[in-house]
């Protein structure tokens, strides 16, 4: 056999193995990519599912801490002024508040009895003093659990942007990884082209033969 077709034998041989190899790697670059972009799109499925309980069961928590905001800033003199006001009767009315004002006017209207000033000026003015105390203490008692309120609320929001911040990295992450895929997938494809293996071992060998 001529030497000349023992080397197109070889060149033929040698054009079809690369077609096959270009091939056969272009084909596991592009399931990589697709086996990476599904994994990505999983587990920013399931980002972003945690992230919404995570929102779900933080919510009622920042909801009762921005109405506790509002009835706060209500007594500081912001917002509807009425808020506040109604706010504290109910708390007063749920609770000791009554009896405890009542055993207390007992107490006071008992010692001016016993002076025989029950209906006097002064006895008025004991009764008022009393019930202002207590109520002042009834009062620093509601704002401050208002304060606490709004402590957990702010607590929830801040526990929730964190989750917010650590879903974008997380699906941030997945797509930059996904995208990476992507791209060594079409990199590879493009460097183990067939046709342009095929064509330069043609050429290369032509030259040689040619030579």
């Amino acid at each position: 056999m001529a030497i000349g077709t023992l080397a197109a034998i070889g060149l033929g041989a040698g054009a079809l193995s690369s077609v096959l190899s270009s091939k056969s790697q272009s084909k596991a670059a592009k399931r990589a990519a697709a086996t990476q972009q599904n994994v990505s799109a999983q587990n920013n499925a399931l980002a972003s599912n945690i992230y919404g309980q995570n929102q779900q069961a933080l919510s009622p928590f920042m909801q009762r801490g921005n109405e506790a905001g509002a009835g706060l800033n209500s007594l500081l003199g912001f917002g509807d002024p009425n808020a506040g006001r109604n706010a504290f009767r109910q708390f007063i009315d749920n609770s000791d508040y009554g009896f405890q004002f009542g055993e207390g006017a007992n107490k006071v209207n008992s010692g001016y009895a016993g002076a025989g000033t029950l209906q006097s000026g002064a006895a008025m003015r004991g009764l008022e003093q009393f019930r202002q105390n207590l109520q002042a203490g009834y009062r620093g008692e509601f704002m401050n659990a208002l304060g606490n309120q709004q402590g957990v609320g702010l607590a929830g929001a801040s526990a929730l942007a964190g989750q917010g911040n650590n879903y974008v990295n997380t699906v941030s992450g997945n797509n930059q990884n996904a995208g990476d895929a992507a791209a060594n997938a079409a990199l590879i494809r493009g460097q183990n082209n067939p046709f342009a293996n095929t064509l330069g071992l043609l050429g290369g060998g032509l030259f040689g033969m040619a030579g």
